[in-house]
């Protein structure tokens, strides 16, 4: 009976940087066969892999073709929504250049329903301390501020469980890449903590004594020894709870771990997915059991 009543109480979470088909090249994935990057495929065995993640929760990342287009037939929010999710998207800005994936949040539509939401732009940080473009701008100020301008997003939902009423702010958030840019990194991961909260302590005002707990999910670009992952860590916690697997990103010239969940008090952690082992993998990732250079990350949660 207490084994019905905890699988009845728990929340199955992932987040998972799916690898956009604008950056399945075979020409940057060489070790990767031809035909697992072509675009019906590789999609194909995305969603065999979402399915078989079973998820009441998803962080992704990197996601492209969310509505029909010229470009990308993908109709990722139609999938999600055929197979029991509804879903919200935050296509990255377009400051650097034309950028065509973004971050997604979807909730197994059953279990949970939309309450609020915000979008958050990172390149506001460098707007924030060097003012918006000027053109004719040419002083130290304004390339200080171009390196903040790496159109990354965050997508922040509030989330109420149908069940208990029980209400979640999730988001999916992708940071900058280059580790030359470890404070650009930093100062996005404190703007998306600093946001959290503050999205947090709005919806207690309305939640009528009910707490409102926090979840993270997404690919930070930052290993576990990072400033990144500590400012994380100290604001949340991560579901490994600072035992993170050694990779969850796998190519032949980079190994590592940059993908987490993290979680406010208040959440527990009842289980988390172990990753392959390496020698599993072969020369990288994406292959045959795995269509994304990353692994997704997955855990069983309960709420307080």
């Amino acid at each position: 009976m207490a084994q019905n009543a905890a699988a009845a109480t728990s929340v199955r979470v992932v987040t998972y940087n799916i690898l956009a088909q604008v950056y399945a090249k075979s020409a940057w994935f060489p070790w990767t066969p031809r035909a697992l990057m072509k675009s019906k495929a590789r999609r194909a065995n995305v969603q065999k892999k979402l399915l078989a993640l079973d998820a009441d929760l998803m962080a992704l990342q990197e996601l492209d073709g969310y509505e029909p287009s010229e470009e990308n037939d993908a109709r990722w929010k139609s999938w999600l929504r055929e197979h029991g999710y509804e879903s919200r998207y935050v296509q990255r800005t377009k400051k650097s250049n034309a950028k065509k994936d973004g971050s997604c949040v979807a909730w197994r539509a059953s279990t949970f329903a939309l309450e609020d939401s915000r979008n958050l732009e990172y390149n506001d940080i460098g707007y924030d301390l060097y003012g918006r473009d000027d053109a004719n701008d040419e002083t130290n100020e304004n390339e200080a501020r171009r390196r903040y301008l790496r159109d990354c997003v965050g997508n922040l939902t509030l989330l109420r469980r149908i069940k208990d009423g029980a209400l979640v702010v999730f988001a999916s958030t992708h940071l900058y890449w280059d580790p030359e840019c470890a404070d650009v990194k930093l100062a996005q991961a404190k703007m998306l903590i600093a946001e959290c909260v503050k999205f947090r302590d709005e919806a207690l005002i309305r939640a009528e004594g009910r707490p409102v707990h926090v979840i993270i999910g997404g690919d930070f670009n930052s290993d576990p020894q990072s400033d990144v992952y500590g400012a994380m860590n100290a604001a949340f916690t991560s579901v490994s709870n600072g035992r993170e697997p050694q990779f969850t990103n796998v190519t032949p010239s980079f190994t590592a771990c940059i993908d987490y969940v993290f979680l406010s008090s208040g959440v527990r952690v009842v289980a988390v997915d172990e990753q392959p082992a390496r020698d599993t993998l072969g020369e990288g990732l994406p292959n045959t059991g795995h269509p994304s250079d990353h692994l997704p990350v997955a855990a069983k949660i309960e709420f307080d």
